[in-house]
């Protein structure tokens, strides 16, 4: 509940009846960062093209960057994973090194990354749930 007085303490709700507020609040959406299921993410390799980069790396002891795309695709053909937290120290360092060892581009990258930026609803977001006129009513007392 202190989530949601919080959020009608705010200027944009003030002057809005309980039902408007509500309404605005449902309709509230914010940008979160979350796991990126792994198949969306091995997709986007062979779309965009690194994945072939990283098999044909993987072979050539004479590549330096063969351990790197090691790493990469046992870690994205793992059994054990159904997502890839984009966030993580090591999922950095490997998405940076996609772009150092030419594997893929800075962009090509970034699209990776930005997979994890979804949009939900703040009630979702804030595990609130339906905000209706009786619940406005009681935070804003």
């Amino acid at each position: 509940m202190q989530k949601l007085r919080d959020e009608l303490s705010k200027p944009q709700y003030q002057g809005l009846s309980d039902q408007q507020a509500a309404s605005a609040i449902m309709a509230k959406m914010v940008e979160v960062r979350r796991p990126v299921p792994l198949w969306r993410v091995i997709a986007h390799a062979s779309q965009r093209q690194y994945r072939s980069k990283l098999e044909l790396a993987k072979t050539d002891p004479s590549n330096p960057c063969q351990e790197l795309a090691i790493n990469i695709l046992e870690y994205i053909t793992s059994t054990k994973l159904d997502t890839v937290d984009m966030d993580l120290a090591e999922t950095k360092q490997m998405l940076q090194g996609l772009v150092d060892c030419g594997f893929a581009s800075q962009q090509v990258v970034n699209e990776l990354d930005a997979m994890a930026n979804q949009t939900v609803p703040w009630v979702e977001h804030e595990g609130i749930g339906t905000v209706g006129v009786g619940l406005v009513q009681n935070a804003r007392k």
